[in-house]
């Protein structure tokens, strides 16, 4: 009897698995996203036509804005939409610039946009309509931009100092004249401004190739990039093939910028009393510095109109500050 129990309780044994590990705590963590580096880009701001009480506007003089050069990841630049009025004179007026509400969202502080848009010129057909205009980005990698434009933002110094520096280093891969052991400048020949035309407020640029022999004097002076001043070009080469340098080993592709820039300016919007007097004086922007915007919103305030009937609203004053002599840090550098 006692050997049938045994035996029954051997049968009823049950066999149970060993406890299952405890799981990694990573399962919790969250996955790892990886992030596309932002990158310089240079961006371009383009607008087409405008909505000017319901109807499509071309209009008949457009100034581009600057290059912006900004770092950018996944996202395409911003657009931004600029609203106005038409003045008598075809130019806009109460300008006011907003992000677009659609469209992509890629940081760009697009500064130059309102003081470019301020030189454009409307129809007749517009005068009085309240407008839009859409501006959209086109923008570019920086190593992939093309080298005129990498010529142009480096001779208006479109970019902050810290982009800037990796632009001339883009630049200087297509000539072996920069770097260590660069040709050292003996003599830096200029060109006349006063015999330069230019469009008001529109700065103007060219930038001069050449080669340098054993002896220090430039040979085969051209021009690589500039907005399409002749006479500036003209210029421009002259000057770079009457400098001299110290004679060492020759080079090549070498490139010394000339330019016909603003140094200061600043948008100003104001109204006109009935008896002359200025007044809601607003700036709209500045460059380089603030203190430029402040500047002529004080001389806009002090200055007076003849006197109106009506008065006038939403008037724009762009002011321009100009050196009076040759400051310019780079003009004893041999160029990019």
């Amino acid at each position: 009897m006692l050997t049938l129990l045994a035996a029954a309780a051997q049968t009823a044994t049950i066999s149970v698995p060993p406890p299952a590990p405890p799981r990694s705590p990573t399962h919790l963590a969250a996955p790892v996203i990886q992030t596309p580096p932002y990158r310089p880009h240079l961006v371009d701001y383009e607008g087409a036509t405008a909505q000017c009480g319901g109807q499509i506007v071309t209009p008949l003089a457009a100034v581009a804005p600057f290059t912006q050069v900004a770092r950018l990841g996944v996202e395409a630049a911003r657009s931004y939409e600029m609203g106005f009025t038409v003045g008598e004179d075809g130019r806009p007026l109460g300008i006011t610039q907003r992000v677009a509400a659609s469209g992509p969202k890629g940081y760009v502080q697009a500064t130059d946009l309102a003081p470019a848009f301020s030189l454009w010129r409307f129809p007749a057909s517009a005068v009085g309509a309240a407008c839009t205009m859409t501006f959209t980005a086109r923008s570019v990698p920086l190593d992939r931009a093309a080298p005129a434009d990498l010529y142009r933002i480096a001779a208006l110094r479109m970019a902050n100092p810290s982009e800037f520096q990796t632009i001339i280093q883009q630049i200087r891969k297509s000539g072996d004249c920069a770097g260590p052991g660069r040709p050292r400048m003996l003599l830096r020949a200029f060109i006349d401004d006063r015999r330069i035309p230019q469009t008001p407020g529109v700065p103007s640029y060219a930038v001069a190739s050449f080669d340098v022999d054993a002896d220090g004097v430039p040979q085969n002076p051209g021009i690589v990039a500039s907005d399409g001043n002749r006479v500036l070009e003209a210029a421009a080469s002259d000057a770079a093939a009457r400098s001299r340098y110290v004679g060492n080993a020759p080079r090549t592709r070498c490139t010394i910028p000339f330019r016909r820039a603003i140094e200061g300016w600043a948008i100003v919007r104001y109204d006109l009393a009935p008896w002359g007097a200025t007044g809601a004086v607003t700036v709209l922007a500045s460059e380089p510095a603030a203190e430029f915007g402040e500047q002529a919103r004080r001389m806009i305030i002090a200055a007076r109109a003849e006197a109106a009937p009506n008065g006038a609203q939403g008037c724009i004053a762009r002011v321009h500050y100009r050196m009076a002599g040759r400051d310019d840090p780079d003009d004893d550098a041999p160029g990019f």
